[in-house]
C-alpha cells in the first residue's frame, strides 16, 4: 500500500488534469469526483512503478478513461432519471404529482411494495419472492400504502 504522502503528491500534481477528464467524457461533477477518487485508489492498490514522470501521467491517464467508459457503459445499460426530471413531467397542482410527491415520503416499505405493484405490474406473489416477504405482508403493506396515499391526499376524509 502507497503512503498517504504519495497519494497526497499524486493528486496535487494530477488531480485537476484527471478532474477536466472525467468531466468532459461524463459531463457531472459528482461522476467526475466520484472517478477521480476511483482513480486514486486505484493507484493505491495497484502500487506500480513507473519508469518517467510521463509513464506515471498516461498511466493515470488511461485508467481515468478506462473508469469513465465503464462508468458510462454502466449508464447505458442501467438508464436513470432523476427525481427532479420525473417532478418536472406533471403539472404543479396535478394530481399525479401530488400521488407521487407523498409516496416519495413514504416508508420504504410501503414505497417498494407499491412501486412494484403498480408502476412494475408484479403480483403479490412475485413480489414476495422479489422483496423476500410472505405474500400476506405484501397485501398488508399494500392495503396501509393505499391507505397512506389516500389520506395524505384528503381522500375518504369522513368528517
Amino acid at each position: 500500500m502507497i503512503e498517504q504522502s504519495s497519494i497526497d503528491e499524486i493528486f496535487q500534481k494530477y488531480g485537476k488534469m484527471l478532474y477536466k477528464i472525467c468531466i468532459v467524457m461524463l459531463k457531472k461533477t459528482y461522476d467526475a469526483e466520484d472517478t477521480v477518487q476511483d482513480v486514486l485508489i486505484k493507484y493505491m492498490t495497484k502500487n506500480p512503478l513507473f519508469e518517467t514522470y510521463e509513464h506515471e501521467k498516461a498511466w493515470l491517464i488511461r485508467v481515468t478513461m478506462i473508469l469513465c467508459k465503464d462508468k458510462l457503459r454502466f449508464y447505458k445499460q442501467h438508464p436513470y432519471i432523476d427525481i427532479e426530471t420525473i417532478k418536472t413531467t406533471y403539472s404543479e397542482d396535478s394530481t399525479d404529482r401530488q400521488i407521487f410527491d407523498i409516496l416519495l415520503e413514504l416508508s420504504p416499505k410501503y414505497k417498494a411494495v407499491l412501486l412494484l405493484y403498480y408502476v412494475e405490474g408484479y403480483k403479490c406473489s412475485e413480489i414476495s419472492k422479489i422483496l423476500k416477504i410472505t405474500e400476506s405482508t405484501v397485501k398488508k403493506r399494500l392495503e396501509r400504502g393505499r391507505k397512506l396515499l389516500k389520506e395524505n391526499l384528503g381522500v375518504n376524509k369522513r368528517g
